[in-house]
């Protein structure tokens, strides 16, 4: 699937909170994706595809449990010749469209990790869908 970016990816949560040493490790990374109206928009044609609040949603405390990240991550974008809701994308096509996203809850946590624990956390993201 041939995309373009509409917009830069946007942090719009990024929460860290240390975790007492008896929590329970956890990664719930979850995507989601919202057909958006451009039709008053003069800038914007769906000629071409319609454009997508693409967005990931995560709550994850890695192994060994020190720490919890949790947040949403946005970016905007134009699907090319796609004008679906977006439930017959394909997992290779997830794949492309949400890994500049995860990029960010990688890069914001392994910068966070070395602030406070003076030792990176590379949390190493794989797709699961």
């Amino acid at each position: 699937m041939d995309f373009e970016r509409q917009t830069p990816v946007t942090v719009q949560a990024f929460h860290y909170d240390l975790v007492n040493e008896d929590t329970a490790p956890k990664s719930d990374v979850r995507t989601g994706i919202q057909k958006l109206d451009v039709s008053q928009d003069d800038e914007h044609s769906e000629k071409n595809g319609s454009y997508y609040d693409v967005a990931v949603f995560y709550d994850v405390i890695p192994a060994p449990a020190e720490f919890r990240v949790s947040g949403t991550i946005h970016q905007v974008v134009q699907l090319k010749d796609y004008h679906g809701d977006g439930s017959d994308i394909s997992s290779a096509d997830w794949q492309l469209l949400s890994r500049p996203l995860v990029e960010y809850i990688e890069t914001l946590t392994y910068e966070v990790t070395q602030v406070t624990f003076d030792q990176p956390v590379n949390l190493n993201f794989k797709a699961n869908f």
